[in-house]
């Protein structure tokens, strides 16, 4: 199992792939499918090297995590895959006969009705549940299901506490047991994500619908404090419920937000729709790619029913999307202009290939996640715009060199991710690394 630091001496968290899978439709989310397509599904995933799962107890009421279960036992038997689930409601047994039908969004699904707890018994015994019906060893990642205000209304306070003083402490000892390796919430609410971090440590947040290409609010104050903190974000509902997906147009209406999709949101969605086709880039390319433009995000993961569902979300992962689109979305205030776009550069420029550190284009937070030379390294420090991060580790005597120049020698370590400054630099090289000096413009 790969894993990544997530900061400097503190505990390794799952290394997720950029494209993962969501499996509420193979639980029958909105229609049924059979036992058959669900096996064929998990194994066209895998075939596309799409290595992380997301399932839960309310998908299917059980079916969605046992038809991983089964598809995982054959085709995973080592287990290398990542796979999390979640915990927040519990499966009570109901007659067969009153099992049919869409219930909660789900048809023809198991015969259990799911009722919320997020108290400390009931999270360790959903745990148990789940990781019988996966078949699992270990979960990779646990996530508190559906607190927030949107779900539980005016008894949000009351839920919210009962989760802090019981189920979290709960997926507290889990992790530090070692029977999951990461713990979060998975939620459709960016508010109550923040709320929870500002009340104890979470490793990873699932934020379903919330951003993507129609809506950015968590750019706010959330995804700020996901940086500051070190917590890597999981996008779920990057179609927003399938309406960037299909388009605003044809029949049945599309769904947004798991409805039917409001005349505003419609026109809000013909509009970006008239944008992509100008660059004959399909919406749902764009919808599925702009998320991962922000540092924050380790993943996206679209809901897949079908073996034909996960091969086009491949190709649509691996599609160019050339940079005019972005400005265009930007320009036509279909973005808002703070949103990463895959067009602009990360926060970090590299001068010259020779050099061991980069220069920060914009202020870069402890814990938040840059790419280095291709791959992501968590900062270590707050370092201002301007300044410098080390690109690999560095030791005492080490040249430090920018635009391909020594501009002094390391006085002490710093890691990859570390701020380089004055106070672990000793400036015993002429200050003669300017663009000029060195020969003309950088690398």
């Amino acid at each position: 199992m790969a894993y990544e630091a997530q900061r400097q001496g503190e505990r390794p968290l799952p290394s997720f792939p950029r494209l993962g899978f969501g499996a509420g439709p193979i639980g029958n989310l909105y229609a049924p499918i059979s036992d058959a397509q669900a096996f064929e599904t998990v194994s066209a995933a895998l075939a596309e090297g799409i290595g992380y799962f997301d399932t839960a107890p309310h998908y299917g009421f059980g079916l969605s995590e046992s038809r991983l279960g089964v598809a995982l036992a054959k085709l995973d038997p080592e287990e290398k895959t990542l796979v999390s689930t979640k915990v927040g409601r519990t499966l009570q047994p109901i007659a067969a006969d009153a099992a049919g039908g869409v219930r909660h969004g789900f048809a023809e699904a198991a015969p259990f009705e799911p009722v919320f707890d997020y108290g400390r018994d009931a999270i360790l015994r959903s745990f148990e549940d789940s990781r019988r019906r996966l078949g699992r060893r270990r979960i990779d990642l646990l996530l508190a299901h559906d607190i927030g205000r949107v779900t539980h209304g005016e008894d949000h306070e009351r839920r919210f506490a009962e989760f802090m003083d019981g189920g979290y402490p709960a997926m507290r000892s889990l992790r530090d047991e070692g029977a999951v390796g990461a713990i979060g919430i998975g939620v459709n609410e960016w508010e109550v994500a923040e709320q929870a971090l500002r009340a104890a440590e979470f490793d990873v947040i699932l934020l379903a619908g919330r951003y993507t290409l129609l809506e950015q609010g968590a750019l706010e104050s959330f995804l700020p404090l996901c940086a500051a903190r070190g917590v890597r974000v999981i996008i779920g509902g990057p179609y927003n419920s399938g309406v960037l997906a299909r388009g605003a147009g044809g029949e049945p209406p599309a769904r947004y937000n798991y409805e039917t999709a409001p005349a505003e949101v419609l026109r809000r969605v013909e509009r970006l729709e008239a944008v992509c086709a100008r660059f004959e880039v399909p919406l749902a390319a764009a919808a599925l790619q702009f998320p991962l433009a922000h540092p924050q995000v380790a993943s996206v993961i679209p809901g897949l029913a079908s073996a034909a569902e996960v091969k086009a979300a491949a190709r649509l992962m691996a599609l160019p999307i050339p940079d005019a689109l972005w400005e265009a979305l930007l320009h036509e205030g279909l973005l808002r202009p703070d949103a990463p776009t895959p067009r602009r550069p990360g926060p970090l420029i590299l001068l010259s290939e020779a050099d061991n550190v980069l220069v920060c284009a914009g202020p870069v937070a402890a814990g938040q996640v840059l790419e280095i030379d291709g791959e992501r390294v968590t900062a270590l420090d707050d370092v201002p715009t301007g300044h410098k991060i080390a690109r690999r580790a560095l030791k005492p005597g080490d040249k430090v060199l920018k635009y391909g120049a020594p501009i002094g020698s390391m006085t002490a370590p710093a890691a990859r991710g570390a701020h380089v400054h004055a106070h672990n630099l000793t400036s015993d090289y002429i200050a003669s690394h300017g663009r000029d000096a060195v020969g003309g413009k950088a690398d």
